[in-house]
């Protein structure tokens, strides 16, 4: 009698065919253009605070980084330098100030089909602005989430969501800065 049940489990593998997933993979390395919105939040010692926006602005990143893939599961790290120029506090002071983060990450994703990945990412962020001559450095921590879409073996695009939280202290004010960006990625899979 198990004659039925074998007929029907070849039955069911023919009517539901089966895709090959999109291999993910390897070492990667490519570049963005990302739409960056921040804000400033400063607290002072009497402990009144307020936020200052900035302009929306443009930034460029470099990345490279190496995923693992068990089926669907990908997983691996990613370090993205990103550099954005000539941001402009709003409604404030004129001074013009460039910034460069450091953004060291693990990435997780999943696959849905042959070509398309969606993926989580966190991780450590260090944010360097320079304005005026002077210089300061805060470090905090990135999240965020992305799709990637395999065009060819090599050849990955996709846009991805990220929002870094720094600190610093200046003078007696504490400085926390909210820097939300959307990026288009373009990179090469070795």
């Amino acid at each position: 009698m198990h004659f039925p049940v074998k007929s029907a489990a070849i039955m069911m593998v023919g009517f539901f065919p089966t895709t090959s997933l999109a291999d993910f993979s390897g070492a990667y390395a490519g570049a963005a253009i990302a739409g960056v919105s921040s804000e400033f939040e400063l607290s002072f010692e009497d402990e009144s605070s307020g936020d200052i926006p900035l302009q929306d602005g443009v930034g460029f990143s470099a990345f490279a980084g190496y995923q693992l893939q068990s089926g669907d599961l990908v997983y691996g790290g990613e370090i993205a330098v990103t550099s954005a120029s000539d941001i402009e506090f709003l409604d404030f002071v004129d001074i013009k100030f460039d910034t460069v983060a450091t953004d060291i990450k693990g990435r997780l994703g999943y696959v849905f089909d042959d070509k398309i990945m969606a993926y989580g990412t966190a991780g450590y962020t260090t944010l360097t602005v320079k304005a005026e001559g002077e210089e300061e450095d805060a470090d905090g921590f990135i999240v965020g989430a992305g799709v990637d879409y395999l065009m060819t073996e090599n050849i990955v695009i996709g846009a991805e969501f990220t929002n870094r939280q720094v600190d610093t202290s200046v003078e007696d004010i504490d400085v926390d800065l909210d820097v939300s960006s959307v990026a288009l990625r373009a990179s090469f899979k070795f």
